[in-house]
């Protein structure tokens, strides 16, 4: 008769524990260094899309649960940095038993590095549904002008 492994008191007891210690595992793997980006550290990180305008940028992130007061967006040489908190929800009484929890709470930091110069002073953020959405306007092509040359007496 074959024999198992492991010993009863070793067996995960339901599908959602042997669940629960596969996404530890990648948990694992995912912050260990080998693919860490965008989360580098952090327990989760909104999804972001990047647009590219002939004239600006427009950048969305996904942040349901997060209020705007809870956002902060700056900008510093060329690089944009959103950052802000999801805080947990209210702690469930005793009598209630947690039966899956997939939901991410936090603080969070994303940042997008712009490879031309834009006009710090023209980037504008909305928020609404649990999108932020922000524009951010290229710095224009320097055009070049005539000098008009003034005769000295």
């Amino acid at each position: 008769m074959p024999t198992f492994p492991f010993g009863s008191g070793d067996l995960p007891s339901s599908v959602q524990e042997v669940r629960d210690e596969f996404d530890r595992l990648l948990d694992r793997v995912w912050h260990g260094g080998l693919n860490t980006a965008p989360l580098d550290g952090q327990d989760w990180a909104p999804r972001m899309d990047v647009y590219e305008h002939p004239d600006s940028y427009h950048i969305r992130l996904e942040v349901p649960g997060v209020s705007a007061k809870d956002v902060d967006v700056s900008i510093h040489e060329n690089t944009l940095t959103i950052r802000g908190t999801k805080g947990l929800p209210d702690a469930a009484p005793d009598t209630v038993r947690r039966l899956r929890s997939e939901c991410r709470y936090g603080s969070f930091l994303r940042r997008y590095d712009f490879d031309e110069q834009v006009r710090d002073e023209a980037i504008s953020a909305n928020f609404k549904d649990g999108i932020l959405s922000v524009h951010v306007p290229k710095q224009p092509e320097p055009q070049g002008r005539r000098i008009q040359v003034n005769e000295v007496e």
